[in-house]
């Protein structure tokens, strides 16, 4: 059950590694460069979307190893690992054009 709460946080960190990839090729492709964040729209809404999800990264790590420790791993893992596919969701939705979502 231990291996399964660490691989939570493993694709936690994954997950925003993914993120910070998608922001490093859209900086790439629409050619703006650091420490710019504004630009073509696009991008505009993969850097939201990527910064959107940093801010909750401590509070959910917290969470998640509080419901850990004093509850179940089990449980606190399914539950953290719903809420990372609920985010990797939101990300790709949050990308997409207005219209397209």
């Amino acid at each position: 059950m231990e291996d399964f709460f660490f691989l939570t946080n493993l694709f936690f960190i994954a997950k925003l590694t993914y993120f910070a990839l998608q922001v490093i090729s859209a900086r790439r492709r629409y050619k703006i460069s650091p420490p710019e964040t504004t630009g073509h729209p696009e991008f505009e809404r993969i850097f939201r979307a990527q910064v959107n999800c940093s801010e909750y990264f401590p509070i959910f790590v917290s969470l998640l190893w509080v419901a850990g420790i004093f509850f179940h791993q089990g449980a606190a893992a399914a539950a953290g690992l719903l809420y990372l596919c609920a985010r990797l969701q939101y990300f790709h939705g949050y990308a997409r054009a207005p219209r397209a979502r």
